[in-house]
């Protein structure tokens, strides 16, 4: 079979196995199996297959997930996010503009300490939801909002997306982690501005309806010591990574630890919590690693095809064009994010991408930060948009309805954003290089 051939063979397996809606996971590994063996012959497997899943299987930096997400899972089942919100609302003094700010950061807080988008948008639908449209917000633009908060888990450290950036081009974690910082923070300040120009309120809304029901104090007291909690638990994993006193990885077991003991004193969990959240996250470091291994997979055929060094080569007029380069690949990365999993891009992506950008001489933890921004978005945006999609679930709404304003959302801040991080790259680097 010639080479041509082979190269299309395996693109029609992967296109039809993927529209077929098999996990992308199985997909990535097929059609890595079935080039290598076209291209190089079966008796490969022995030799190269096996040790490949071996090694990616056995990556230090991977052993980061379970870790960050037994610290979410504590969390998330101690009902931290009810506090979180609980004490945001009282904050804002029950107006609405204070509220969706409110709501915006307490989705930055739940980013920090959950790392799950779609978990952080379904539970302040849940929550902040009946909240937003009491003060006068219509129930879309309320659901929409929880949406675009619950979003910010993927640009907010520590992100998934990102411990997986970082094994496969070897860009150290926790320079990945403060350099989403900035970008983050300035994110969150565009949705800020996004609530006061885009706001859809009811007609005769009354503003600062305060709830009619009294409120228990003790509930109150309970809230705000989680609240207390959690900014304690950033400051020790984020200020330990960036004052280069802990690692990423000691950093993660300090936070699960911690996460662990501040549920079992503050009586938020039970032993069957506690297993609950083991198992779900072995559930979701298996996936994880199963897509990661079907990427190196793919990534070897990739390499016995010689695709990245043709695409290098096809690219080369351009390569001395960093920006132009710069805004094909965002724009890639933002159309990936619009119809596969996040985690699925990073793998798929950036094992093709990683010699063009060696070529073009692209500094690889800026790119990563603003690969991931993109890829967040997506999260927002037609078609999948998992955080659209969980948030309108939970609330049980037309998720059609909540993409309006929450695709605002997201080009207001893809705009922004990433425009301040192609002019400004302090915005991304600057924090890093302080690390000691």
């Amino acid at each position: 079979m010639s080479q041509s051939l082979i190269l299309w063979a395996v693109g029609a397996w992967f296109t039809i196995f993927l529209l077929l809606g098999q996990n992308v996971s199985t997909v990535l590994l097929g059609s890595g199996v079935v080039g290598v063996a076209l291209w190089i012959g079966p008796r490969v497997f022995d030799g190269i297959i096996g040790p490949d899943i071996f090694y990616t299987a056995s990556i230090y930096s991977l052993s980061i997930i379970p870790l960050y997400l037994v610290m979410a899972q504590l969390l998330l089942r101690g009902g931290v996010i009810v506090d979180l919100f609980r004490v945001a609302h009282r904050l804002s003094g029950y107006k609405r503009f204070p509220l969706g700010v409110a709501t915006i950061l307490t989705g930055g807080l739940l980013g920090a300490v959950c790392g799950s988008g779609s978990a952080s948008a379904a539970a302040l639908a849940t929550l902040a939801g009946p909240e937003l449209e009491r003060v006068g917000y219509t129930r879309r633009f309320a659901v929409g909002l929880a949406a675009v908060s619950g979003s910010l888990s993927a640009v907010i450290p520590p992100s998934l997306i990102v411990i997986i950036y970082g094994s496969i081009t070897m860009v150290p974690i926790g320079h990945l982690f403060i350099g989403l910082v900035g970008p983050g923070l300035l994110c969150m300040v565009v949705y800020v501005v996004c609530i006061r120009c885009f706001a859809e309120v009811k007609p005769g809304a009354v503003d600062g309806v305060k709830l009619d029901e009294h409120e228990d104090p003790r509930l109150f007291r309970r809230s705000l010591h989680a609240f207390a909690f959690v900014l304690l638990l950033m400051a020790v994993v984020f200020g330990g990574i960036y004052g280069g006193i802990i690692t990423v990885a000691e950093a993660g077991a300090i936070g699960a630890f911690t996460a662990l003991v501040g549920m079992v004193a503050m009586r938020r969990v039970t032993l069957k919590d506690i297993a609950i959240s083991m198992s779900d996250s072995a559930k979701v470091t298996g996936m994880l690693m199963m897509l990661v291994i079907g990427a190196q997979i793919m990534a070897r055929f990739l390499a016995f095809s010689r695709v990245p060094r043709e695409l290098v080569a096809l690219l080369e007029p351009i390569l001395d064009q960093p920006y132009l380069l710069l805004a094909l690949l965002m724009g890639l990365f933002f159309l990936a994010g619009m119809i596969l999993e996040s985690a699925a891009v990073i793998v798929l992506l950036v094992p093709m991408l990683l010699p063009l950008l060696q070529a073009a001489q692209i500094d690889l933890l800026w790119f990563g930060v603003m690969a991931s921004f993109m890829i967040a978005l997506g999260l927002l945006t037609p078609p999948v948009g998992l955080s659209v999609y969980a948030a309108a679930s939970a609330a049980r709404f037309p998720v059609a309805e909540v993409f309006r304003p929450a695709t605002l959302f997201a080009v207001a801040a893809g705009v922004i954003v990433t425009t301040a991080m192609l002019v400004f790259p302090g915005l991304v680097t600057w924090l890093p290089s302080h690390i000691p």
